[in-house]
């Protein structure tokens, strides 16, 4: 259920949203910021609109596949709304939390395979790992967020291309106070070093998934790499084509 929930969360995190961070977004829309308290409100927006949807009439035999029960349901709607949460980065409080939370799950990392070795499949059973999991599941959603990244080269252009297009609409639109294309190249140098390749090294350190946590650090260190060679040129680009081709 918790890997489903995790999926589920993946496909519909971004959903309805509109382009702007939560501060501008509670000025847009009271309603909205009164509905959540200013707390992460496109993210709790994303999953009561999913939320909505998937309890629409016409997807009831989807839910009865997915649920075995009420418990199991609600259940559910509570781990995707936390994980959805979690991709609330610019929070903070809540960064800062999850960062304590992932240092004592994980603090005794290095003695992992000492600890497990040798035990049968009942006594591997017994050994509590729920704040392990509720850790990696965020992790996991906020890879998710950020997915290109961490993958191919080219795929991490596409998108970072499609990011300024969408923070430059925002900004000519009178919806963002500074210009967020000042700055583009140093800013996503930034964004590797302090978010990340930290990310990529928790999904690798937490030995979840095995070789893929190699590659995704690795592609993460290598797309750094080449952004810094290359992202100049890059980023002149996207004045060239897409801020000043507006003017």
């Amino acid at each position: 259920l918790a890997q489903l929930a995790v999926v589920f969360a993946a496909l519909v995190h971004d959903v309805e949203h509109t382009g702007v961070p939560n501060a501008r977004l509670a000025v847009e829309n009271p309603v909205l910021a009164r509905r959540y308290t200013n707390k992460s409100l496109a993210e709790q927006n994303s999953a009561h609109v999913a939320w909505d949807m998937l309890m629409d009439p016409a997807f009831l035999n989807l839910r009865q596949c997915m649920f075995s029960s009420t418990l199991n349901r609600d259940r559910f709607r509570k781990m995707l709304i936390n994980v959805l949460i979690a991709t609330d980065i610019a929070d903070r409080e809540r960064v800062s939390k999850e960062k304590v939370r992932w240092q004592k799950a994980f603090k005794d990392l290095d003695t992992w395979k000492d600890e497990w070795k040798g035990k049968s499949d009942e006594d591997l059973s017994k050994i509590d790992v729920s704040a392990k999991a509720t850790c990696v599941l965020e992790q996991i959603v906020l890879a998710s967020d950020v997915a290109h990244t961490m993958q191919h080269w080219l795929t991490f252009v596409k998108w970072n291309e499609r990011l300024y297009r969408e923070l430059w609409a925002a900004y000519k639109s009178g919806r963002a106070q500074n210009d967020p294309t000042i700055g583009w190249y140093e800013s996503q140098i930034g964004f590797y070093d302090g978010y990340i390749i930290p990310l990529a090294t928790k999904l690798k350190e937490c030995g979840v998934f095995g070789n893929a946590g190699d590659e995704y650090l690795g592609n993460a260190l290598s797309n750094k790499q080449e952004w810094i060679e290359k992202g100049r040129a890059i980023s002149a680009r996207f004045d060239e084509t897409i801020k000043f081709a507006e003017a």
